[in-house]
């Protein structure tokens, strides 16, 4: 567990793994360079329970570095992630043991859930099939299991996670446990308990993180130039399986998970409030692009519709530091991928077609003429009212949190 000025929350999170007495775990809490009584609560709480293993680093170096120091630390065979502001459910940790009893598991994956203190949600993002439904898995047969790309709420052998570290402090999670499952391969177990709280204040008034890249577009910038790193770990370590098919499935899967989920949002956002910094966000995901395998980028469905046609569609509310930089994003996108183009709505076209005449763009003008591209309206409004009806969160029965 990191820890930096958590002290409102970290006994309540610190309590969720302890308070089983049949298990036997160890907590290893690192207090990342906190200016507030997170030590104090933690040194409170170690001296009542030897289980409670307390670090202290010796300045602020960021969530990724604490982790790494626990996982150093760690003595146990089988490892689990757990954030200050978080908490497991009532049994959680019992659950994820549950299935290890057969010595033939490697990796388990529990359900997660977000919570407001008072209502309890599955975002869409996570509610897929292949996250959802239990039983045997690997990566290969269920590559939706990277939306989930977190530590927490799952379960390793120490022999998964090895020789891996964290890196970065916004996004750097990701790779950790994506790793670790490929290394899993068909022995991860899917189960369908809910073992996680994920916490989050319904004003989002705390500092974290999620808060953090959701209220800024620099700092979401941030993120996107962290994910040219993260990807490229995933994909090297996707060259561990051996069906060309499933490396490319996982791999192609994960690259849209970037884009719909990591991206998408925070374009989205910084779109609607005309946030400084959108020029720095277009800039990263140029180079992300510039980056990535050009057949990724070719045939991706979340880069014209979650990345691309947000800012087409509320063009007059963006800066002009921001249309200068999306406006290089999108002309080098297409003079490279002009198969992307039939993936953007018409009114959005309409919108790039008068862009490109007012910068006399003669080059992107070319590629857009080149690209033959269909638009079935009857086809496109069911697809939205599908999408409209399978993005809305849906709400379940509160776990216990008590």
């Amino acid at each position: 567990m990191p820890a930096w000025n958590a002290g409102r929350s970290i006994e309540r999170a610190l309590e969720s793994a302890l308070r089983d007495p049949s298990l036997a775990v160890e907590c290893v809490v690192v207090d990342d360079g906190s200016t507030d009584d997170t030590a104090a609560v933690v040194e409170r709480l170690g001296a009542a329970d030897p289980r409670v293993v307390f670090l202290r680093s010796p300045a602020n170096e960021g969530v990724s570095a604490a982790r790494n120091r626990a996982l150093r630390a760690a003595r146990g065979e089988w490892v689990t992630l757990l954030d200050a502001d978080d908490r497991f459910v009532r049994g959680g940790l019992a659950a994820l043991l549950r299935p290890t009893a057969g010595g033939d598991v490697l990796a388990v994956v529990g359900q997660r859930v977000w919570s407001d203190g008072k209502r309890s949600w599955i975002s869409a993002a996570y509610d897929r099939p292949d996250i959802r439904r239990p039983g045997r898995a690997s990566l290969v047969d269920r590559p939706g299991l990277v939306y989930y790309a977190t530590g927490t709420g799952k379960l390793f052998h120490r022999s998964l996670v090895d020789g891996l570290s964290f890196s970065g402090r916004i996004l750097g999670d990701q790779p950790w446990p994506i790793r670790a499952l490929i290394r899993a391969g068909d022995r991860i177990e899917v189960i369908d308990d809910v073992v996680y709280a994920w916490l989050r204040p319904a004003d989002d008034a705390a500092s974290t993180i999620t808060a953090s890249k959701r209220a800024s577009a620099r700092i979401a910038a941030e993120a996107v130039r962290v994910a040219v790193g993260a990807f490229a770990e995933v994909a090297a370590e996707a060259g561990r399986i051996e069906e060309p098919s499933g490396r490319a499935r996982v791999v192609g899967t994960y690259f849209e998970r970037l884009l719909s989920s990591d991206f998408g949002g925070p374009v989205v956002r910084a779109v609607k409030r005309g946030d400084e910094g959108g020029d720095e966000l277009f800039d990263a995901i140029r180079a992300f692009l510039d980056a990535a395998p050009p057949e990724l980028v070719d045939r991706s469905t979340a880069l014209a519709e979650a990345v691309l046609r947000p800012p087409l569609d509320r063009w007059p509310q963006l800066s002009e530091p921001a249309r200068s930089a999306f406006w290089r994003l999108l002309s080098t996108t297409i003079r490279a991928h002009p198969s992307l183009v039939p993936r953007i709505s018409r009114a959005s076209l309409l919108r790039l077609g008068l862009e490109v005449a007012r910068r006399s763009d003669s080059a992107t003008a070319r590629r857009l003429a080149s690209a033959s591209f269909t638009l079935n309206w009857p086809l496109g409004l069911i697809h939205r009212w599908r999408r409209r009806g399978r993005l809305a969160n849906r709400p379940v029965p509160a776990p216990d949190l008590s």
